[in-house]
């Protein structure tokens, strides 16, 4: 079960809402061209002024004269790169996860057990992708699956070497196990875990498949999985958002658990929309990032009111057999959390699946749900991206006062630096900023993390020294820290890319469970 030691009894309910909205400034990637770049770059004429850009009549008068600057352009062009890379990353990716599982269910990389397999007639043939033992790019670079449990001196209190921003500790039944199999005669004991441990854990499984999260949370974890859920995007015709829910036990559980799935690493599709800038006033909710409001579930764009652009019933408007990530994630929950009376909500993501997990609760505060976020516990996320303006902060801030919010930064990440920050797309963080070096030394931050601007020349030496750092450390951390942290080929190979573009290696969930299991900071007094 779930103990909830350090969180408000009673949630203060979520702001009361004006459902205004209308404000939008939407930039059509798809039409712009190279001598659009080229004129925002050179003429510094008004953003609202091109025909690629809509933008509502207040929006215009708001922003005014002003231009694009060089974030607008320099976006457009990293945001067309993205685009023309898409299909040479998905075979990449394709290819590259086939040969990965082929090794790691064949004996590992020294060929000796595909040669035995082969003789055997016994070779295994990744072809299934949704089998239980298919494991994504991320679960190649950190395969860990069981969870650390916490010990006595961290329960207590006094041990600086964790991350204790919480006081709620997660209590299941398990084994040390690497990957299920456990058999009904296998002895169980209770163990227990810090909140941060399993979230950082949820976030990393989410981003494999239905079946690898299902063995894992059941009979690794032994806990109790719910269900796994795709959810439709109606602008990509596709289903674009993925999530989990699990309880810690099936009976009396004492907590929910919602876990989003983040940017997969040759997914330029969620890179694109880690990195544009465009956004949808949602009234009292604030300015809001379109395409993860698209990815929950977004209605329409052309609406003036938010109860129209993003409703509090479903509409029923999506294909037979799908379903909005939102609607259905919130009807989910809230059977859970009538299941279990006791139970605390906790909601989680890495990355894309940080943005997801900050913007779900804002919408139960848009809608009403008072009841949901009167149960809600934590909102702990990884590598989270930036999603909206200042009073989708406020309101975030107002609509979460009785539970936590925390997002966990690990050095030059550049996600959490995305989208960039312009005068027509004033994106802020909210909550608070654990915020880790290297070496996992951590301290909490009230607002952004150090070097929020990701081009900032000052940080470039810095950015390459972490880099190189990085990539020693994953190469010796496990002779210290034990053979639990004992990184392979393919994982200081992903840290290599880091030599070439700082931040994207530090955005491995690999560095945010090492984070919060070996972090040193002090325990945050509430």
């Amino acid at each position: 079960m779930v103990v909830v030691a350090g969180a408000a009894a009673a949630a203060g309910g979520p702001p009361k809402t004006k459902m205004a909205g209308g404000e939008k400034l939407i930039i059509r990637s798809d039409k712009v061209r190279l001598i659009d770049i080229l004129s925002m770059l050179l003429l510094r004429r008004p953003l609202t002024s091109y025909s690629f850009v809509e933008a509502s009549d207040q929006t215009t008068l708001d922003v005014g004269d002003e231009s694009g600057g060089i974030i607008v352009p320099l976006t457009e062009v990293i945001l067309k790169f993205l685009a023309a890379a898409y299909w040479p990353a998905k075979v990449i990716s394709v290819a590259l996860e086939f040969l990965l599982n082929f090794v790691a269910l064949n004996g590992g990389m020294l060929g000796l057990g595909i040669i035995w397999n082969i003789f055997r007639c016994k070779l295994v043939i990744p072809l299934d992708r949704e089998a239980p033992d298919f494991r994504t790019i991320i679960g190649m670079i950190d395969g860990r699956t069981e969870l650390k449990p916490a010990t006595l001196e961290v329960t207590g209190g006094g041990n600086m070497r964790q991350l204790q921003v919480h006081d709620t500790v997660v209590f299941g039944e398990a084994e040390d196990l690497e990957s299920g199999g456990c058999t009904v005669a296998a002895l169980l004991v209770q163990q227990q875990y810090l909140v941060p441990e399993v979230t950082v854990m949820a976030a990393k499984i989410a981003y494999e498949n239905h079946a690898y999260i299902e063995n894992v949370v059941n009979n690794v974890w032994k806990f109790n999985f719910v269900g796994f859920y795709n959810g439709w995007n109606k602008f990509l015709h596709q289903d674009t958002t993925q999530a989990f829910v699990m309880t810690d036990r099936a009976k009396d559980a004492s907590a929910v658990v919602l876990a989003f799935r983040g940017t997969e690493p040759f997914n330029t599709k969620d890179w694109s929309t880690d990195v544009e800038l465009s956004w949808l006033g949602l009234g009292a909710m604030g300015n809001v990032h379109l395409g993860f409001l698209k990815a929950l579930g977004l209605q329409e764009v052309n609406e003036e009111k938010a109860e129209r652009a993003f409703p509090r019933k479903d509409k029923g408007t999506a294909p037979k057999g799908k379903f909005f990530a939102y609607y259905q994630l919130r009807e989910v929950v809230r059977e859970q959390l009538k299941k279990h009376p006791a139970a605390r909500l906790i909601v989680t993501g890495h990355s894309l699946g940080g943005a997801l997990a900050a913007i779900f609760p804002a919408l139960l505060a848009l809608h009403g749900e008072k009841d949901l976020l009167g149960r809600l516990g934590d909102v702990l996320t990884y590598g989270q991206p930036r999603v909206g303006d200042s009073n989708f902060v406020d309101f975030l801030s107002a609509a979460t006062k009785a539970a936590r919010y925390d997002r966990v930064v690990y050095r030059y990440d550049i996600v959490p630096r995305v989208p960039f920050t312009a005068p027509v797309a004033k994106y802020s963080h909210g909550g608070t900023c654990v915020y880790y070096n290297g070496w996992y030394d951590g301290k909490e931050l009230a607002g952004d993390e150090p070097d929020p601007n990701y081009f900032d020349p000052r940080y470039v030496l810095s950015k390459y020294g972490n880099a190189v750092g990085d990539l020693v450390k994953g190469a010796f951390l496990w002779a210290s820290a034990g053979r639990d942290y004992r990184e392979g080929l393919c994982s200081l190979l992903y840290r290599c890319g880091g030599l070439i573009f700082p931040g994207f290696a530090s955005h491995s969930p690999r560095d945010y469970v090492d984070a919060v299991r070996l972090g040193r900071i002090a325990p945050k007094q509430i």
